[in-house]
């Protein structure tokens, strides 16, 4: 499954805060690369959107 790893600012998404709440809680983000996200449409890859829902089904397989 093609994939690259994001670099960005800490505490950008609620899955950062929540890794600081009572001693650290495990949380992870799946992020699509998407164009005018906070606009009412937005544009993204296909690709983009089914690698993203492979990678989670299959770490979902490997936890469960």
């Amino acid at each position: 499954i093609p994939y690259q790893l994001e670099t960005g600012l800490p505490g950008r998404t609620d899955a950062a805060r929540i890794s600081l709440m009572r001693g650290g809680i495990p949380a992870g983000v799946i992020s699509i690369p998407t164009r005018y996200i906070h606009s009412p449409t937005s544009v993204l890859s296909l690709k983009d959107l089914e690698g993203a829902v492979n990678i989670a089904v299959e770490f979902l397989k490997a936890i469960a």
